[in-house]
Formats: structure tokens, sequence, C-alpha cells
């Protein structure tokens, strides 16, 4: 076949290979040794002054710097800066035991952003990145906008006990040595059709039951709102999004093997400071109470349909925030909304809600 620089694909090639969507840094002295850490930076590109609003974006299982190149010319058009950083086994940043995943991830943090002399960030977590976003506020919470401290949930994790979800119920049966070979599986479908069906763990409940998923109206109707109003066509996103997930995967993907181990608890005390949601929120809310300045906003985004969670693992969620925010004497902000159309992983590229976010970060 002739190229054609002109075409989608070619455009996508060039596109993806970014080299501001392709970092690395060593950090060299941790309780883990020496780290190696891939990132991205996405949207706008910092300014001299350091002012440029800046989101750090911690996407779901199989969570890869990738995900986030559907934000770029979003975030671009508002005038963001998005950070997506790897997580340990994923890209190039050095893998850990999973005992060590959340301690790794929350000591990488803040030296990451030093490195890149970035002082404050929103924070942005979907689907498994939950838990990491709720250590990150926990251990780095320096981190968050002073004036305008902000925190949003997509499609959050839920404990399995608590959303009493069928197919996570089902998944927790999978014998543990399955998951040594985890990792592989999305490129059996990356093989088949040229994209993976989920970047965020619904792969898990593909394996345990027929699910629903976001109308394929809903998201040709996303792409064309992006096409309108971002200036890229279709055929451009459609390729972007091949060219991606087949670059995603050819790299390593090994950590999602101990992620998913990690979001079925089917080991013991790997979630950090967050291991019971309930908990946690009481005793952010005692230090949010503790601090002088504006409340933490901390708003959440739900798909119309989620297997991962359901209803009641929604429902959880929800109540654990709002009992916080009415206990927090104004100290905590909690807002929620469901996304008509959506489910768990179509939350993600949905140019609504990160309008939203963007919206609130540049006001």
């Amino acid at each position: 076949m002739e190229y054609d620089p002109k075409s989608p694909r070619s455009f996508a090639a060039s596109y993806v290979s970014n080299s501001r969507f392709h970092r690395s840094l060593t950090i060299e002295s941790t309780t883990h040794g020496p780290l190696n850490v891939t990132y991205a930076d996405y949207g706008l590109e910092p300014n001299k002054n350091g002012t440029t609003p800046t989101l750090l974006f911690i996407p779901g299982m199989f969570s890869s710097r990738y995900i986030g190149i559907s934000l770029h010319v979003m975030a671009e058009k508002w005038g963001v800066r998005v950070l997506v950083v790897d997580r340990p086994g994923m890209g190039n940043f050095t893998e850990v035991p999973l005992a060590q995943r959340v301690s790794a991830w929350v000591e990488t943090v803040p030296r990451l952003l030093a490195h890149l002399d970035i002082q404050h960030v929103s924070l942005v977590s979907h689907s498994a990145g939950t838990m990491y976003l709720l250590n990150t506020l926990y251990y780095c919470r320096d981190i968050l906008y002073p004036e305008r401290p902000m925190v949003t949930f997509l499609a959050p994790w839920v404990d399995p006990a608590k959303s009493g979800s069928t197919s996570m119920k089902m998944a927790q049966y999978i014998p543990t040595s399955a998951f040594k070979v985890w990792h592989h599986i999305p490129r059996l479908f990356l093989v088949k059709d040229g994209s993976a069906i989920a970047a965020s763990g619904t792969m898990i409940a593909n394996l345990t039951a027929s699910l629903p998923s976001s109308s394929g109206d809903e998201q040709a109707k996303n792409q064309l709102y992006i096409s309108q109003n971002y200036g890229l066509d279709v055929d451009q996103q459609k390729e972007i999004d091949s060219s991606m997930m087949q670059c995603m995967f050819a790299e390593n993907t090994v950590g999602a093997n101990s992620e998913a181990l990690q979001c079925l608890r089917k080991e013991p005390r790997t979630w950090g400071k967050c291991e019971d949601y309930e908990v946690f929120v009481r005793e952010l809310v005692v230090r949010e109470r503790e601090r002088v300045g504006v409340p933490l906003k901390v708003q959440a985004f739900f798909g119309e349909t989620d297997s991962m969670i359901g209803k009641k693992g929604q429902a959880y969620f929800e109540r654990c925030w709002q009992i916080g925010a009415e206990d927090s004497r104004g100290s905590v902000e909690f807002d929620s909304r469901v996304v008509s159309g959506t489910d768990h992983d179509s939350l993600v590229p949905s140019a609504e809600v990160w309008e939203h976010i963007f919206k609130k970060m540049v006001a």
C-alpha cells in the first residue's frame, strides 16, 4: 500500500509519537531503590511563570500514560496541562511487589512534580486509580491548589464486598495464579480487532458475564462533538485510538497483574490508607477541619450503566462522602452526577465530563 502522509493513519502515527507523551525520569534514592518513571505531558505547554493550570490524571487498570492522549486537544484548547504517569510495571516504570505499589506511587508523585517545577495540581482518577488518588490526597495533600483544592473521581472503584457486583464476586473466584498472565489477555483482542475493549478492568467482568455497555450512538456522538469543537475529525480519532492501544500494549503491562489482584482484594492490605472508604473519609474530614482556607471540593462522575460497581457501589461511595461533607463543618464539599449514555470505561473520553472539569480549573 502506498504511503499517504495526509491519511488518518499517518496523522495518528505522528500524533501518538509526540515526544511530550513519552518522557522519563529516574529517581535514584527511594525506599524502593532506584525507580524509573515514565509519564506524559498533555495539553497546554507550561508557561515560564509556572501558572498553567495543571491536572494529574490517575487512570484505571492497565493504567498507562497513553490513556491521556484522547485529552490532549481538549486540554490544549482549555488552557490546561494534564500529566499522566505510568504506575509500577506499566510502560517503563520499574515494577515493584504488590504490597509496595501504593507506597512507591506516593513517593514518586511529589518527586516528579518537583522535577517538573510544579507546585500544585488538581487530581482526577478513574476506576482502579481511585485508591492511588486517595492515598495521594492523604499523604500529599499540599500539592493541591490552596485557592481551589479539587479532586474528581470518574467511575470510582469500590470494594466488591461493598458493591455486591455479581461479576466481581465471580471474578474473585479466579485462582490467584491465573493473574500471572493477566496482562497478556488484552493483546488477544488487539490482534482480533485492533483495539482493546477496556482499559480500566472491565476485562475482568467480561470473563465472567455478559455486560451492558454504552451505545455506539453515544460514542459516535462524542467523536462528532470532538471533531466539531476540537479539530480532530472522526477518522483521525479512530486511528489515534487504535494506534494508542497498539503502542500501550507493545510496552510493559505486567503491573496490571498486581492491580487486578489489588482491585479484587485477592491479597490483604494493599490499598494503603484507604482500606475502608468510610474510615478514610472520616479521617480526612478531621484533617480538613484543621486547615484554614477554602473547602476541599470533591466531585464524582458515574456511568449510566456500570458493571464494575453497579448502583449499590455508587450509592455506597456517595454515602461515604455525603456523610463526610455533612460532618466537615464546611471544610469538604461533595457533588456527584450520572453521565447519560456512558458506562464504566466510556466516561474517560467523554468531552462532557472533561469540559466540566477543565471549566472548574480555569474559572
